[in-house]
C-alpha cells in the first residue's frame, strides 16, 4: 500500500523539536501539535497523512476507495458515499454518528460526484496481531487498509495513531494478515 509520507530529516526534526520544546511556555495548541509530529519524526517514526492517501489512490474498479480509515476498535469499517464526492469512514454504520470519534470524513470533491441510489457499504477491519496491538485503549488508534467492499478479509494494515487535528497520523505498526488471521476473519462474514 502507497501512503502520503512526511519526510523531514531526523537531526533536522530533532534540532526543530528543541526549538519548539524552549519555547513550550507560549506555545499554541498548533504550535503542540507541529511539536509532536517533529517529535515522533526524531524518534524514527513514520508519519503519513492518511486521508490524502486515501483520496490519492483513488476507486477501484467498482467505483469505490481502494483505501479505508477505521477506529481499530471496529469489526467492520462503514462507508457511506456521498453525491458531492465527499465520504464517511465509520464504526457503526446507518446511525447518526453524533460522536465524532467513531467516524472520519473525507470532504466534497474527495471523489468524482456520483448519484448513486445506494451509498453505503461495508468492509471487515482487520485484525490487529496481539503483538502490534496496545495493551488498552484501542479506540485511540485507527486502521488504514486496502478495502475489499466485498465479503473478502484485507491483506496489509497500518496500525495509526493520530497526532493532529489535521491529517497527520504516526504508524504503529505494519503487518500482513496471517492465513489463520484471516480465516478466523472470514467467519465473521
Amino acid at each position: 500500500m502507497e501512503t502520503e509520507t512526511i519526510t523531514v530529516d531526523r537531526e533536522e526534526a530533532a534540532a526543530i523539536y528543541r526549538k519548539y520544546r524552549e519555547h513550550q511556555h507560549y506555545s499554541t495548541p498548533i504550535d503542540r501539535e507541529v511539536q509532536r509530529v517533529y517529535e515522533a519524526i526524531a524518534k524514527k517514526k513514520i508519519v503519513v497523512q492518511a486521508l490524502a492517501s486515501i483520496v490519492k489512490a483513488g476507486l477501484g474498479e467498482d467505483g469505490l476507495p481502494k483505501l479505508a480509515i477505521v477506529r481499530a476498535d471496529s469489526e467492520k469499517c462503514h462507508l457511506q458515499l456521498r453525491g458531492d464526492g465527499g465520504a464517511r469512514f465509520s464504526k457503526d454504520g446507518w446511525a447518526p454518528d453524533r460522536n465524532r470519534r467513531t467516524y472520519i470524513d473525507l470532504p466534497p470533491g474527495s471523489f468524482p460526484a456520483s448519484n448513486r441510489r445506494f451509498n453505503h457499504y461495508e468492509a471487515l477491519t482487520p485484525l490487529v496481531p496481539i503483538h502490534i496491538r496496545p495493551q488498552r485503549a484501542l479506540e485511540n488508534y485507527h486502521i488504514l487498509f486496502e478495502a475489499e467492499w466485498s465479503r473478502v478479509v484485507p491483506k496489509d494494515p497500518l496500525l495509526l495513531r493520530r497526532l493532529s487535528k489535521g491529517d497527520l497520523w504516526v504508524v504503529i505498526g505494519a503487518w500482513d494478515l496471517t492465513d489463520v488471521e484471516r480465516a478466523v476473519l472470514a467467519g465473521r462474514l
